[in-house]
């Protein structure tokens, strides 16, 4: 059985998978206080359920905290995989700067292109476009013809309504929560409509302009904490899927 890791800056998510299918998956919050015990437990939990681990994959953004899970894992006696550009790939990087793309980037265009992309319902290859929404909001974007071809950056929710309190004098800390009303009628309210519509009307316009760009179908597949929020809103959203960072980890560990 492989173990799958996906580090990110707000959370770390673990998955247990038996060839391709998804056995067991856990999320923890990613706080640097205690941190290695509730993952050394996490992956004793796994143990105790009867899951024999062979090896495990890493994509991290986070490197001190990369190395703390490498570290329990060797303990271990887990051989365990770094995800990086360099390694073998489901398809071609378009990139001038590979060596500073982003690993969970990578594995979730891994996975999308795999699962969504290159085996299409119809047979016939097409583009596919990964929205990864968490601390940040990324969008990856692969073609047809099996290419890499790069992808946008952009502030989540949280940091966005994070940037408003600490750059401004009087605006307040704000809870990045689904407004109940469109105009607010209190500063927080305000707050909270102006991001999180703006955040998910900036998605849908990406996606159109990507699909502008684009000659034939594209399929839209989002993954990360505010996946699910993108699916209910954004109909330009084909499918949420919050495990495709860790389906990418598995893939290209099994490529390597």
């Amino acid at each position: 059985m492989r173990l799958t890791f996906d580090i990110g800056n707000s959370a770390i998510k673990g998955a247990a998978f038996e060839g391709d299918l998804l056995r067991h998956a856990f999320s923890l919050p990613h706080d640097p206080g205690g941190m290695e015990a509730r993952l050394d437990e996490a992956i004793s939990r796994l143990g105790n359920a009867g899951h024999s681990i062979d090896r495990a994959g890493i994509a991290s953004v986070v490197p001190d905290s990369a190395a703390c899970l490498i570290r329990l894992l060797q303990d271990r006696g887990y051989a365990t995989v770094q995800i990086h550009a360099a390694m073998r790939l489901p398809f071609r990087l378009d990139s001038t700067s590979p060596e500073t793309l982003g690993v969970d980037r990578l594995a979730a265009a891994a996975a999308a292109w795999f699962e969504y992309g290159k085996s299409s319902q119809d047979g016939d290859p097409r583009h596919v476009i990964v929205v990864d929404a968490g601390s940040a909001v990324t969008c990856e974007v692969v073609h047809s013809n099996g290419v890499y071809a790069g992808g946008t950056i952009g502030p989540g929710p949280e940091l966005a309504l994070n940037a408003l309190h600490r750059g401004t004098a009087q605006l307040p800390d704000a809870a990045p929560e689904w407004p109940r009303i469109l105009v607010g009628r209190s500063t927080t309210e305000a707050m909270q409509s102006g991001i999180m519509y703006g955040f998910v009307d900036g998605v849908r316009g990406i996606l159109r302009r990507i699909r502008e760009t684009l000659q034939g179908e594209a399929f839209a597949v989002a993954t990360g904490g505010w996946s699910y929020l993108l699916a209910e809103q954004a109909p330009e959203i084909d499918r949420a899927d919050e495990y495709l960072v860790l389906k990418g980890v598995r893939l290209l560990m099994a490529l390597n």
